[in-house]
């Protein structure tokens, strides 16, 4: 629903949002007309906001294709560049286990945090619960009061060991959303990309979920629509 950028009026005075609406023939049936309302938030001044990111990537054996692995390496050094020097980042990846590469990092050691990127493989099963627990637990062990505390996952989508059904990751994302960190997902591949899942676990966690298959979307995620991706 937000994947177009629409030429809405900014909120005025106090408000939260704007609304506007129209009208047109329907093109395919002359005796029904379609009625779009358009709604557009208070602009957010990013600038403003220091962030604590935890980035927690899935370096499982299905992640092992061109669209998967190499694609989050390189969406995820874009959004690094995109990020301020004062920022908190942090990176956990899992597969048959779950492994801390970045506990608190700064913005401004961008070329450390590449080269930790860079050097991800992809190999092993998919002990993502853990991943999401380990996450969590360095997004509240750097939780900056007033800022924006967040997970940003980035997988296939497929959990297979760990806390595997989906009201369990549920409800363990929704008690820690009420902390102030909030959970982001984006989703990579195809063939066993769980796409319900992953939005339904960005939507307990406060967050969006976005699918990228090409440089130019994780671009749009990422670069173009970050106040999206960042700020829910």
């Amino acid at each position: 629903i937000n994947y177009f950028s629409y030429d809405y009026a900014d909120p005025s005075n106090d408000e939260i949002m704007s609304m506007q609406a129209s009208i047109i023939p329907t093109p395919w049936n002359e005796k029904s007309n379609l009625l779009m309302i358009g709604m557009k938030a208070a602009p957010i001044e990013k600038d403003e906001i220091k962030n604590n990111l935890v980035f927690l990537l899935d370096v499982s054996g299905s992640m092992n294709r061109s669209n998967c692995l190499p694609l989050v390496q390189e969406a995820f050094i874009l959004l690094l560049e995109a990020l301020g020097d004062d920022d908190v980042i942090s990176i956990v990846t899992y597969a048959s286990s779950d492994q801390v590469l970045l506990d608190g990092g700064m913005g401004y050691e961008k070329a450390r945090i590449s080269a930790i990127i860079s050097d991800l493989y992809a190999s092993g099963t998919t002990a993502g619960a853990k991943g999401i627990q380990r996450a969590y637990e360095l997004a509240e062990k750097h939780f900056i009061e007033g800022g924006n505390n967040r997970v940003i996952l980035a997988t296939d989508g497929d959990f297979n060991v760990g806390i595997s059904s989906p009201s369990d990751l549920e409800a363990f994302i929704s008690e820690k959303k009420e902390t102030g960190i909030y959970l982001s997902v984006l989703g990579f591949g195809y063939g066993n990309y769980k796409d319900n899942k992953l939005e339904t676990l960005a939507s307990k966690g406060n967050g969006n979920h976005a699918y990228i298959d090409t440089i130019l979307e994780a671009k749009k995620a990422l670069i173009e629509d970050i106040n999206g991706t960042l700020f829910t």
